[in-house]
This record gives structure tokens, C-alpha cells and sequence, in this order.
């Protein structure tokens, strides 16, 4: 009998894209039961569709070790790793320079289940759950990601997102953001990395207002509403609340290729 496919399994192309950063099996113990592209198929239909690690289809490897692989690679930081370097494949291929220069700072709360092992109400938003704080780059790819409970201050929290985003990209001299992040941080960014930050102005009309360059994150958001695994964030834990959310933007890079 045929296999079935599925709109999220990996084309040719883009599994020859993406199989070369994977960890490759040592040798040693025993052999993969399991081609390794069936297992990423699983976890991106996961991630797209929503459903239950339990209630993945029966087309696809036994959840448990679908689980395994997509554990073990957030435990390494594989995950991110590989949308590190698909990011610099796109911006390559776009004609950009693959260390970006410029980035958006925003953060989005979201609902979480009783499961989660922490989580906080967000005031202004009326939500009680997490926060998934980002920067991204001009083209809207997620350049870190930080996820922390809701009733946490953007302003407070965006010291240990940008340490982790000047870790991996010392080239950036710009970046934008609302009023949430002003104060103390723009003297410190200045002086710890030689980085400016613009805020961008606070609106006093009313209705919707396409804010120049802070659209972008906005926009990236509203793609992360593609992936009913991030509509609500159904994760015990934080990590693996970021982890999903590098795997939705590698498939969406990964589109684009």
C-alpha cells in the first residue's frame, strides 16, 4: 500500500536541504529503526496540525520515538542550530549580508494549559499564560527567542534577550522597539554592545496604524498563528515552548527555498 502523504512532509529538495545539519548516528549502539526524515515529517505535522503527541497518525514513527529525536535535539540545541543556518542560507539568497545588521524587539503573550510548569498574567493583554519575546531581522526571521511567563515586564526582560542575541550576531548597530523598552536599556545597549535602540512613537489616535519597521514582528507573529501547536502554548516547559517555535520558522524558511 501506498504511504500517505501529508502537506507538511518534507519535498525532495527541502530534505536535501535540511538532512546535512542533522546529527549524524555515531556508529556505535544500535542502528536508526527509523529513517530520519519520517521522524521530522512526524514533528512537523505535530507542530502544524496541533494534535497530541499520543495522536500522531499511525503513516508516521511510534510518537514515543518521535518524541526521543525531538527532544534529544532540543536538549542539544539542534533545532536551533538548523535555523541558524537556514537563516543564513535565505538572507543569502535574498542578496543580503548573512549577519543582519538591524532588528524588531516585541514579545506576544499567550494562553498556556494547566500543565505548565510556571506562568503569569499579563495585565494589559488580560492573558495568563507566557510571553514569547523575540527580535527578528528586517525580513521578519525570528533571531532569538525567550519565552517567560506572562506578568514579566518586556523592558526587564529584554537585558537577557539581547545578551543571548549578541552572543550569536555581534553585527547588529540598530534595533527597533515600542515604548515598553524605554529607560535604562538604551544607555546599557549602547554601552555593552555599541547598539542604538529608536522607539518607535506612541499613537494617540485610535485604530489600527502601520508602525514603520515594528510591522515587521508584528507580521511575524501573525505567522506564527499558521501552527495550531502555537495558537496556545501547550508546553510544560519554556524550552520546549521556544524549540517548537524554531521548528515552525524552519519550515517556514524552508518553503522559501
Amino acid at each position: 500500500m501506498e504511504a500517505i502523504k501529508y502537506q507538511t512532509d518534507l519535498t525532495d529538495k527541502q530534505w536535501e536541504t535540511i538532512q546535512k545539519y542533522f546529527p549524524k548516528h555515531s556508529g556505535r549502539g544500535r542502528k536508526r529503526k527509523w529513517e530520519l526524515r519520517s521522524v521530522i515529517n512526524a514533528i512537523l505535522y505535530l507542530v502544524y496540525t496541533g494534535c497530541q503527541w499520543r495522536m500522531l497518525p499511525k503513516d508516521f514513527p511510534p510518537w514515543q520515538s518521535v518524541y526521543y529525536h525531538f527532544n534529544k535535539w532540543r536538549k542539544d540545541e539542534s533545532w536551533f542550530l538548523i535555523h541558524q543556518f537556514l537563516h543564513q542560507h535565505i538572507r543569502i539568497d535574498s542578496g543580503r549580508n548573512p549577519e543582519p545588521s538591524a532588528a524588531i524587539i516585541d514579545s506576544q503573550s499567550v494562553k498556556t494549559t494547566e500543565l505548565a510548569d510556571s506562568r503569569g498574567f499579563d495585565g494589559g493583554k488580560k492573558v495568563k499564560g507566557r510571553k514569547r519575546h523575540i527580535a527578528v531581522d528586517t525580513m521578519g526571521i525570528p533571531l532569538t527567542v525567550k519565552v517567560h511567563d506572562a506578568n514579566l515586564y518586556d523592558g526587564k526582560q529584554a537585558y537577557e534577550v539581547f545578551e543571548t542575541l549578541f552572543f550569536w550576531f555581534f553585527s547588529i548597530r540598530m534595533i527597533w522597539a515600542d515604548a515598553a523598552y524605554r529607560g535604562k536599556l538604551a544607555n546599557w545597549l549602547w554601552n555593552r554592545f555599541q547598539c542604538q535602540i529608536k522607539i518607535a512613537p506612541t499613537l494617540k489616535t485610535k485604530g489600527f496604524h502601520v508602525v514603520p519597521k515594528r510591522w515587521i514582528v508584528e507580521r511575524t507573529f501573525s505567522w506564527f498563528g499558521w501552527y495550531r501547536r502555537l495558537n496556545t502554548d501547550y508546553e510544560r516547559h519554556s524550552q520546549t515552548s521556544e524549540a517548537i517555535v524554531y521548528i515552525a520558522m524552519i519550515r517556514l524558511m524552508l518553503k522559501r527555498i
